[in-house]
């Protein structure tokens, strides 16, 4: 037992250390980490914590992702085409994850309360200014700034909250209830903006989820955490880019993103192009949402029996299927559910494997600064995919933008399937 807890502690702090599958599953915690950092013996506190996150994350990437129901009302009401709006999205996107980068460090050096409450904030404020512009490139400094950078703010300290705040046999499970929170906002959202549209307009739609955003962030907000964790106890940028397997899945990462992030942006459009009903259109990132929050429960309910790094795998080789299904679908309704249950199924795997997967190399303590710069390799993705999609769509329609994105999700999972083998180099502690 002794050699056990040795072996646990080391893991937290020292970088190259190589983890057991089961350990890497359950997010390796010194002690110290395994309750609420604000000291509470209540068994259910915790909990509560958890409730928070995935309200915050409802809220956050639901609205975000709803934007595929908007792309078409805001270019016609701006007097513009596709492309420009899609790369609004892409923005927005990567200042969430270049927020995720910031947000995800000061969590673990100071705690989650401050930057929950700068997000709700920052979403209201962003969603209004949206709902009032009356040129594109006042969207962009309002939803492409500020929504992004909300989003940021809660997703990466939200998971290091949550590892801080549950024991190692319990925190499977809650970050699955977490990530099930991204799901259920994707599946509720879209479908409540499209009947808010098809009512009160994009702006005034915008402008109700601004208020939306403002109570129930804020109340997330308060079940934050308060922590001081010394620098130097934190890995530096300079320390991960000399970790080969963090490179080698950061690459993976930034290939996968436009496979990823077409969908969510374009499946709308797409559907209604081919004859598909308004309301199925909608529906279709909804579905990838629902089927993404069971099969997010069901990673966290598997625990330590399985291994994280495969599960990516096969996470990647679900949202390349995916691509392939909507490529053939033309437009049959059908087909296009297949492919979007399998963009969810591969969603929800991937970024619940994860962090399982970061936590088992460099430690639960630095798990949400490690998760935010993970993830700026999805932005810079997502920056090459819906803007660059959308243009090859105002160009040459649907087809080939598919087909580029499939191309570079295969890409994604043939580095994915190299060898995640560390190496340390002389120096670089």
């Amino acid at each position: 037992m002794a050699r056990s807890e040795c072996r646990r502690s080391r893991a937290s702090t020292d970088l190259w250390t190589t983890v057991p599958t089961g350990q890497a599953w359950g997010l390796v915690a010194s002690t110290s980490d395994l309750t609420h950092s604000g000291g509470s013996a209540d068994p259910a506190a915790p909990w509560s914590v958890a409730a928070a996150a995935f309200v915050a994350n409802f809220v956050t990437f639901g609205i975000l992702f709803s934007f595929g129901v908007f792309l078409t009302p805001i270019a016609d009401d701006l007097g513009t085409t596709t492309g420009p709006v899609a790369a609004l999205f892409s923005t927005a996107v990567c200042t969430y994850y270049a927020g995720g980068a910031i947000g995800g460090r000061i969590g673990d050096r100071f705690g989650a309360r401050l930057l929950i409450a700068a997000a709700a904030l920052a979403m209201s404020a962003g969603l209004v200014l949206t709902a009032a512009s009356d040129a594109l490139w006042q969207t962009y400094a309002a939803f492409g700034v500020l929504v992004g950078l909300a989003t940021g703010f809660c997703y990466p300290s939200m998971i290091g909250l949550i590892g801080r705040s549950f024991s190692e046999r319990r925190r499977p499970a809650a970050m699955g209830f977490l990530l099930a929170g991204v799901g259920a906002g994707t599946l509720v959202m879209p479908l409540a903006s499209h009947a808010l549209i098809s009512t009160l307009g994009w702006r005034q739609t915008y402008a109700v989820l601004a208020a939306v955003a403002l109570v129930a962030i804020g109340w997330a907000a308060t079940r934050g955490d308060r922590v001081r964790t010394s620098p130097a106890r934190l890995l530096g940028v300079s320390q991960l880019v000399r970790s080969r397997r963090f490179l080698l899945f950061f690459a993976a990462v930034v290939a996968i993103g436009p496979g990823f992030y077409a969908p969510v942006a374009f499946y709308n459009d797409y559907a209604v192009d081919r004859g598909v009903a308004p309301a199925l259109a909608a529906a279709l990132i909804g579905i990838s949402g629902a089927t993404s929050v069971v099969a997010r429960l069901a990673c966290g309910a598997l625990g330590h029996r399985a291994d994280p790094m495969w599960l990516c795998r096969a996470a990647f080789a679900a949202m390349t299927a995916a691509l392939v299904i909507w490529w053939i679908s033309d437009g049959n309704p059908a087909v296009l559910i297949a492919s979007a249950v399998a963009h969810g199924v591969g969603w929800a795997v991937w970024v619940t494997a994860t962090p399982s997967v970061l936590a088992g190399w460099y430690g639960v303590e630095n798990l949400g600064g490690v998760i935010g710069i993970h993830y700026t390799g999805l932005g810079v993705g997502a920056l090459g995919g819906p803007a660059v999609c959308g243009f090859i769509i105002d160009a040459s329609g649907f087809g080939p933008a598919i087909v580029l994105v499939t191309v570079t999700s295969l890409i994604a999972l043939g580095l994915l399937m190299l060898p995640m083998r560390e190496t340390a180099v002389a120096g670089s502690l």
